[in-house]
């Protein structure tokens, strides 16, 4: 119960309806933390895994720190904002 209250003060949600994405940022963070460029990569390529192609991943942390990985295509679809922290987690479906 305890940790439920930590990590709900921790998470901020601010544009993410998608509980199977939310799990895929929060797993991302444990298996990769403080590491941008991993966990961007990490997320875009377990979501084409999981959900399909064209998935795109950006991170911004509290000192400027900066993930990427995208792919660019027509299709758009659902995505999710996070701010964990101070670092701020997006993964969605390019258009």
């Amino acid at each position: 119960m305890t940790a439920i209250l930590i990590q709900a003060r921790a998470t901020s949600v601010e544009n993410c309806k998608s509980e199977k994405l939310r799990e895929l940022v929060l797993e991302t963070i444990g298996l990769f933390p403080h590491q941008y460029s991993y966990q961007a990569r990490y997320m875009k390529q377990q979501a084409e895994l999981r959900f399909g192609n064209w998935w795109s991943a950006v991170i911004i942390g509290e000192k400027g720190g900066y993930g990427m990985s995208a792919v660019y295509d027509q299709y758009t679809n659902t995505s999710c904002e996070l701010r964990i922290f101070d670092t701020y987690y997006w993964i969605g479906r390019t258009s």
